[in-house]
């Protein structure tokens, strides 16, 4: 029966106890007259007073008696839960071991306790920690105290973190199966190649695989790193198939490249075969452009070339040019023993074919005459710089207490980093009768009329054909110089004095 029925039941029956109204027969309530109390002694006969007219007392219009929820009155009323429980929210709950409402309603109780005598608590085997109740001997957050986790992968037991087997302890790494795991196989920081598997502590490449140093290779019939073999790597633009390098058709393997032999300039022909500068190549063989002619590996115009004048190979003679594929002389020079000579400066034909000047000489429009330098002292070219018989212009005779000869001056001793050979004071580097040394000491030489002292040593020399200054292009490898105290050009075989 619902909770306001009980009441309106109970009000109803204490009302009619009341007012004398019986539950069952003829019987009624009174104070032993017979009458129902606070009446006038009427309605001795039995009948219900006249002013209630059998009906429950007017100023009830019929209802029960009113109060602030409807039920009996306040007095009667236990409540709507049975002690000791109390109503929170919108049910009935003992607070004394209610988790959720402990002590009071909404103070709930933090994970792993209980309520007790409305008091939250750990249960037994439990300690309180900051977010709950835990059990230190296997929790693997809080392992033998509050806040101690064990790494990842470890168990906690007996409030120690320690590895189930078959894990190993790998440090921050966690608890790792050493058995197969790749990244820490057979050992924590040993770890398989790329595409590697462990196995039973040992790294190794799946079926059909195999690890040529950078990890495990897809296959050797098709990787064109690894081709047919570890380390065989095929060249540039070409291929692996069933194990074997290719290149495309057309082209071959040239240093590592895959190249078409056919139009490759540096590889014309074949791998070895390189085009000269300038040229093209087609259909496997070098071309020179329009105008030139491939000699000895370069495209060269032997209409104008002095080393392949009209032809390869055919090499104009020292001095001469090439015009038109025809090799020529200078004007004023006459072509003798395959060389251009120049008779008007050459001392080796001075004036004419074989007239040769002589070691103190040179030559001079076409005149033998002393060296530049040197003076004529009866029949013989003297240097009167050093010269101590004839020392100077006024060519004196050294003796006495200056008997050597230096700068023209006669003087005691050689200064200024200038040798006494005998008594002249001279430069062994740079002085050709007295070149490298003094002359009969066995350091020294005298230089020939087509040479000059350079740096102690006597070089050829060429007069430069056709140049009045240097660079002159007739002196070909030769060093192009001036002779010693003139303007005149030449060409020397060596450094320039």
């Amino acid at each position: 029966m619902m909770l306001g029925s009980r009441r309106l039941v109970l009000a109803l029956g204490l009302m009619l106890a009341a007012y004398g109204v019986g539950c069952g027969g003829d019987t009624q309530v009174g104070d032993g007259d017979g009458a129902v109390p606070g009446t006038d002694g009427g309605g001795m006969d039995g009948s219900t007073p006249p002013d209630t007219d059998g009906a429950i007392p007017p100023d009830t219009d019929g209802a029960i008696p009113p109060d602030t929820d409807g039920g009996p009155p306040a007095d009667l009323d236990a409540g709507p839960c049975d002690a000791p429980r109390q109503i929170c929210g919108a049910e009935c709950t003992d607070t004394a071991s209610d988790d959720a409402n402990c002590g009071a309603c909404g103070n709930t109780c933090t994970v792993g306790q209980r309520c007790t005598t409305g008091v939250c608590a750990c249960a037994p085997g439990l300690i309180s920690c900051d977010t709950g109740c835990f059990d230190v001997s296997s929790d693997v957050a809080n392992c033998g105290g509050c806040g101690m986790a064990c790494a990842t992968g470890e168990a906690c037991i007996s409030g120690t973190c320690s590895c189930p087997a078959p894990g190993t302890d790998c440090g921050r790494a966690g608890c790792l199966d050493l058995s197969s795991d790749p990244d820490h196989c057979g050992g924590c920081a040993i770890a398989c190649n790329p595409g590697a598997v462990c196995t039973s502590g040992a790294c190794a490449c799946p079926a059909g695989t195999m690890d040529c140093g950078g990890g495990c290779t897809t296959g050797l019939a098709t990787d064109p790193l690894n081709c047919g073999t570890c380390g065989n790597s095929c060249p540039t633009g070409g291929t692996c198939e069933a194990g074997t390098c290719r290149c495309p058709a057309g082209q071959i393997n040239c240093g590592g490249v895959c190249t078409d032999v056919s139009t490759d300039a540096t590889h014309c022909g074949s791998c070895a075969t390189r085009c000269p500068m300038g040229s093209s190549c087609a259909v496997g063989v070098c071309t020179c452009p329009a105008g030139t002619t491939l000699c000895g590996g370069a495209c060269v115009d032997t209409q104008n070339s002095a080393t392949n004048c009209g032809g390869c190979g055919m090499r104009c003679p020292f001095g001469a040019a090439c015009s038109m594929g025809m090799c020529a002389c200078p004007a004023g020079s006459i072509l003798s023993m395959g060389r251009c000579v120049d008779v008007s400066s050459d001392p080796l034909n001075c004036g004419s074919l074989g007239n040769r000047c002589g070691d103190t000489q040179y030559c001079v429009s076409g005149v033998c005459a002393c060296r530049p330098g040197l003076v004529l002292s009866g029949t013989t070219c003297v240097d009167p710089a050093s010269n101590p018989a004839a020392c100077g212009p006024m060519a004196t005779v050294c003796s006495g207490a200056t008997p050597r000869c230096q700068a023209g001056v006669c003087v005691a001793m050689c200064t200024g980093g200038l040798t006494a050979c005998g008594n002249s004071c001279i430069n062994p580097r740079t002085d050709p009768l007295n070149c490298g040394g003094c002359v009969g000491t066995g350091r020294g030489e005298v230089c020939n009329s087509d040479q000059v002292c350079s740096n102690g040593n006597c070089q050829d020399f060429r007069p430069a054909t056709g140049c009045t200054m240097c660079p002159c292009t007739t002196c070909g490898g030769r060093s192009c110089c001036s002779y010693p105290m003139t303007t005149s050009t030449i060409c020397v075989d060596g450094a320039c004095p």
